[in-house]
């Protein structure tokens, strides 16, 4: 079963991660995501439209950043690149201290393979699978051992024990980003993605998504990137930038 065809188009997780084997790990560098100088710009000549100027960030293991700005300001794109999902015209982008500029496609999806998780504002779960399955699928894919005993711990942990044989349809929204969130953690992912979280929630289901996103960061030592609206959201974490014109303005 092809993975990416499972979700969305515009965020382009590539299937390549089922099909090549992790690289060795060695001991978790201090540094897992670094960023020097990055600029990214789409078209050509008069009709060049530049969405990032001079991009520089740093993230440590277990550390937390939230990436904030207007819509079109460029959020989603910058989480791309900072994900190996797509290539920056200009800069320097390391992941777990490989360069993804001297990487092809399938040694990126490779890299980011048991290693990244994703979690995506509109949940991307396959309606024709149970809420087990949406979270079983990626780990069997991946030939993650023990992926059944995975998946279930992680419902338990986000809540949704109860609802392990209920389709997405039968799910209220903050229930399905609560088995978004269990899928995304399942495998222990050193490194978490997360584009609008809370973007489609409730501020009562946001908020309990908050709580676990951080909780499960906390229980994992996961380090995450979170491109959001939500200001509540950014003041959670370690550091908080603002996109501003295509530059990221911090505002720690």
């Amino acid at each position: 079963m092809n993975m990416q065809q499972r979700l969305s188009d515009q965020h382009r997780v590539a299937d390549a991660d089922t099909s090549a084997s992790a690289p060795a790990t060695q001991q978790m560098p201090s540094v897992v995501l670094a960023c020097r100088n990055v600029s990214h710009s789409v078209g050509d000549g008069a009709d060049q439209l530049h969405i990032l100027r001079d991009i520089s960030l740093e993230l440590k293991s277990g550390a937390s950043l939230a990436i904030t700005g207007a819509s079109g300001s460029g959020k989603t794109t910058l989480l791309g690149l900072l994900a190996g999902l797509d290539v920056a015209s200009s800069g320097h982008i390391e992941m777990f201290g490989q360069s993804l500029q001297h990487l092809d496609e399938e040694q990126r999806a490779a890299l980011r393979r048991n290693q990244v998780g994703f979690v995506f504002q509109s949940f991307h779960l396959i309606p024709t699978l149970t809420a087990l399955d949406n979270v079983l699928l990626p780990l069997e894919l991946t030939a993650q051992a023990s992926a059944r005993k995975l998946a279930l711990d992680a419902l338990e942990r986000v809540g949704l024990s109860a609802r392990l044989r209920h389709y997405p349809g039968k799910l209220s929204g903050g229930e399905q980003q609560r088995v978004a969130l269990a899928r995304a953690f399942a495998g222990n992912p050193q490194l978490l993605f997360a584009d609008e979280p809370t973007g489609n929630l409730d501020h009562v289901s946001g908020q309990r998504i908050i709580e676990l996103l951080f909780e499960l960061n906390s229980a994992k030592a996961t380090s995450l990137v979170l491109v959001t609206h939500d200001l509540q959201l950014a003041s959670h974490c370690d550091r908080h930038a603002r996109l501003e014109q295509g530059r990221l303005v911090w505002q720690d």
